[in-house]
């Protein structure tokens, strides 16, 4: 009997292949795992389209659109040969149309072409991963136009690992750069009343994460502090934070209270500023999404000696990215996300324009925090400012205080 099995599951194979299956995907800064399988297959991919009101920066609200619900977008991870079959659903509250470009994707408009999906409804396209790279997916949805969708957060990366696939390091980031042009919107935030802050309860005080190197506060930490505050005041995030933590504003304030009332302090939720686009102007260039998602308890976690491959876009949607850190080299860079392509070494600081992509690898030798930036510089104070923190034996051969 399980000859016969056999013998029917290989004829089904060769005549109508394997069957799909639903890929896995990650949210930043997490990537979805190696794989391992040495055969093209069939993988079913599953995107909903949302628009919600999330943070952008502290105490700043923002109107946005998304892929899943992140911004930026899930991770995605095949293999060349693989054919995807997408799905794209709009979930029934949205406002607009919206629609999938996928770089990866030989066809007419990437996937936009036969993806244009109204609020409640779903379109399935299927494509063959034919090149290996790391590739920009985005939203191209003509209405209102294709900029206000990019500049509202729809976006993400999709990697296409090459036949024999990737060598193995010992950790993988996502990180994704973009800009935010905002204006107030006639929405309205309301602060949550002083007097009914609640205490911190002691088990929530036990789960407070240290600083990694036990020390006191240092040059990088007060560097960061300058431009986002004090991190001793910044809540714990969980690593699977997402930007649809609001305030709660389920307490209306009556419209004959005081000017000096505690709900005296008026916030708007902000939303896309097509003047700003226009003049290429934006208030905020941030990695994954918004101030700080790389900085403080959320800071990215290594080891001396650990091989570290991040995985970089930049969406623009204008300004091209100076991808730096702070106190490394790029051992590799894998130029505008090619694979098989033009590696360069040894490099400081690498560009990707806009809607593009770069792979760099490098090893960190010596403990301590590491700053990711933008190099051009002032982006630093528009939010474009991550931490990588290392822990591990001093290295005095490579580098030491000596004086």
């Amino acid at each position: 009997m399980q000859g016969i099995k056999f013998w029917v599951g290989l004829l089904c194979f060769i005549f109508f292949g394997s069957p799909a299956y639903a890929l896995e995907i990650t949210t930043a800064p997490h990537v979805p795992p190696f794989i391992s399988r040495i055969l093209p297959e069939t993988v079913v991919v599953k995107f909903e389209a949302r628009e919600f009101v999330g943070a952008l920066a502290d105490g700043k609200q923002y109107r946005f659109w998304s892929f899943n619900g992140t911004v930026p977008g899930p991770m995605i991870r095949v293999r060349l040969g693989d054919t995807v079959e997408f799905h794209l659903t709009n979930h029934a509250d949205s406002q607009f149309p919206h629609n999938i470009d996928i770089h990866a994707v030989n066809g007419p408009g990437g996937g936009a072409a036969v993806s244009l999906v109204a609020p409640g409804e779903e379109k399935i396209f299927r494509f063959k991963t034919l090149h290996p790279g790391l590739y920009i997916y985005q939203c191209a949805s003509p209405i209102p136009s294709i900029p206000a969708h990019v500049a509202n957060g729809m976006y993400g990366l999709l990697l296409v690992e090459p036949k024999h696939g990737f060598p193995r390091v010992d950790h993988e980031f996502y990180v994704f750069e973009s800009e935010f042009y905002t204006q107030e919107s006639a929405e309205q935030v309301l602060s949550e009343p002083k007097a009914e802050k609640k205490p911190i309860e002691p088990e929530k005080m036990e789960e407070k994460i240290e600083p990694i190197s036990g020390k006191k506060e240092g040059f990088l930490d007060s560097f960061v502090n300058t431009f986002f505050g004090n991190s001793s005041e910044s809540p714990e995030q969980d690593k699977n934070y997402t930007q649809k933590d609001l305030p709660d504003t389920s307490v209306k304030p009556s419209f004959d209270e005081p000017a000096d009332s505690l709900w005296a302090d008026k916030k708007y939720v902000l939303e896309f500023s097509l003047e700003k686009g226009l003049k290429e102007q934006p208030d905020y260039v941030v990695f994954n999404g918004r101030q700080g998602a790389l900085l403080r308890q959320n800071a990215l976690r290594v080891k001396v000696g650990e091989k570290v491959r991040i995985f970089f876009g930049n969406i623009g949607p204008n300004g091209i990215s100076s991808f730096h850190i702070i106190g490394e080299i790029f051992d590799q860079v894998y130029l505008e996300g090619a694979v098989n392509g033009v590696i360069n070494r040894n490099v400081q600081t690498t560009l990707v324009p806009s809607s593009g992509a770069t792979i760099v690898e490098f090893t960190i030798d010596v403990p301590g925090d590491y700053l990711l930036v933008d190099h051009s510089i002032f982006r630093i104070d528009k939010g474009a400012i991550g931490l990588i923190s290392a822990v591990g034996d001093d290295n005095p051969e490579i580098f030491e205080s000596i004086k």
